[in-house]
């Protein structure tokens, strides 16, 4: 493999394309309120704040600020365990929900969108690359 030509070629793809970048993560990833939003959305239960910093790799500091905005919008709520009174479970409230709708709708309209751009061959080996890139970070 031409480790050193293929890396400087991935490199100045980087710093070239920062912005188109930047503009394919936003098309990909869910982050913030509303990548909260879909997480809650998308698993279909309460979660632990915990849970939401593992799953979406945030800090709890930003995860407890935008649990407190999506609070103060009346989109989730924070309901103490009955059993262990320092866990919080998190949950959609129906605006939450109905929120969490209108956003998946957008995200998927994104999705296939780009993968419809792709062409079938091609969007199924970035889905195969990109796994790939996945587990690589996974796992190293």
């Amino acid at each position: 493999m031409e480790d050193n030509r293929l890396t400087e070629q991935l490199i100045q793809m980087h710093f070239d394309h920062l912005k188109e970048l930047y503009r394919l993560s936003d098309a990909v990833i869910a982050q913030g309120e509303d990548g909260v939003l879909l997480c809650l959305y998308r698993v279909n239960r309460s979660m632990l704040p915990g849970e939401i910093m593992a799953r979406m790799g945030l800090t709890t500091g930003r995860v407890a600020n935008i649990l407190r905005r999506l609070e103060e919008k009346g989109l989730v709520l924070r309901l103490q365990d009955a059993d262990d009174r320092r866990r919080v479970h998190v949950s959609l409230t129906d605006a939450g929900v109905e929120a969490a709708k209108a956003l998946h709708r957008d995200f998927t309209r994104r999705q296939a969108a780009l993968l419809g751009y792709l062409g079938d061959e091609d969007a199924r080996e970035a889905l195969r690359l990109l796994g790939r890139c996945l587990n690589y970070y996974q796992t190293h």
